[in-house]
């Protein structure tokens, strides 16, 4: 080697930014856009928002039970209050096309170390359910997560949800088994949950199934 040689491959520019964009990307950086849909990290702003969308009253029966109330900003303010423990990424949802609000969606029980997160606390106004709205926002949540370098993508759902669970079976993801009486949700009842996931390859396959259903849901919304 001659003196003053770099012992190591130089980096083409673009690949050292690939590999900054890999290492520095996080869960809720800005500009996560996909299709006509948008996802902005949820912040004090969207309280009225939401407390007005029919979510909550929706979300009820499912929501687990808190220990700090079971009011709506009680459940606000835990969310953001584990949002700034880096705990949970909760997202509200905009269709692009009129600004209309689209829903909420949560990274939650973030395990970085193992490279794990959840997807969950998901609601949609019931007329961008089933649509580009919906598959958009799947397909930003995979496609975010498999850029951070997470491998494994969770899914608990409660199984008197049936709409809920048939989504999660249409991403192909694998169902692990029913946890029982898993937790008291916040109309009092018990609820028994069933265990989803996607890991490695899993996660390419189904963002590539959602990237072509969004791409024939918008073409023919154009």
């Amino acid at each position: 080697m001659r003196t003053g040689q770099h012992p190591w491959p130089v980096l083409s520019f673009a690949a050292a930014f690939n590999l900054w964009h890999i290492q520095s990307m996080k869960l809720d950086a800005p500009g996560l856009v996909v299709a006509n849909v948008r996802l902005d990290r949820v912040n004090e702003a969207h309280r009225d928002i939401l407390a007005t969308s029919g979510a909550i009253e929706a979300m009820w029966s499912w929501m687990p039970l808190m220990d700090t109330g079971t009011s709506f900003n009680a459940y606000f303010d835990q969310t953001l209050q584990e949002a700034r423990e880096g705990r949970m990424v909760p997202f509200a949802i905009t269709r692009l096309s009129d600004g209309a609000f689209g829903g909420v969606v949560t990274y939650m029980n973030i395990v970085r170390l193992h490279r794990r997160l959840r997807i969950g606390y998901r609601w949609h106004p019931e007329a961008m359910r089933g649509g580009l709205v919906s598959a958009a926002t799947s397909l930003a949540l995979m496609q975010r997560a498999k850029e951070c370098r997470f491998q494994r993508i969770e899914f608990l759902v409660n199984v008197a949800n049936k709409e809920a669970t048939a989504a999660v079976e249409r991403f192909g993801a694998a169902r692990e088994g029913v946890l029982r009486h898993y937790m008291r949700t916040a109309n009092g009842l018990w609820a028994d949950v069933a265990a989803f996931s996607l890991i490695g390859p899993e996660i390419d396959r189904t963002i590539e199934s959602l990237r072509q259903h969004v791409d024939a849901l918008a073409a023919a919304e154009a």
